[in-house]
């Protein structure tokens, strides 16, 4: 009959296996602050006097358009044409669907009024600009 003996190891934590899961949880945001950030393409965003945040921001299509006139789908490059495909397939899915549209303050209105018009041809009407909100 084996007795119990009160040896050193009584009492000690082996902490391997917790260090392990918070390195992977530290990876695992990190890898999720850049997706984030990346959805994102650089612009310079224009400044309006009487921007409000709209308190129910919600799930929102991001289009951006760059100063050249290219246009972005989240992080994807696309043509106006691939673009109204994209949004009338969003609207098709599901009939509430918003746009957040980002502009450069650099680019020809014409552009934004194409994608515009593209989300009309959709049949999306809620649509919001970025824009920073001005001091004065």
């Amino acid at each position: 009959m084996k007795l119990w003996n009160n040896s050193e190891e009584d009492g000690e934590v082996d902490l391997t296996p917790m260090i392990d899961i918070v390195f992977l949880l530290i990876v695992f945001f990190m890898t999720v602050a850049n997706m984030i950030t990346a959805e994102k393409k650089p612009i310079s965003v224009p400044v309006a006097l009487n921007s409000t945040i709209p308190e129910d921001y919600g799930e929102r299509t991001t289009v951006t358009v760059q100063r050249d006139g290219s246009l972005y789908a989240g992080v994807y490059d696309v043509t106006l044409d691939e673009l109204g495909d994209i949004l009338k397939n969003a609207h098709d899915q599901d009939s509430n669907v918003k746009v957040y549209l980002r502009a450069d303050s650099a680019a020809e209105h014409q552009y934004v009024n194409d994608v515009m018009k593209a989300c009309a041809a959709a049949g999306l009407s809620n649509v919001i600009f970025a824009a920073f909100q001005s001091d004065k």
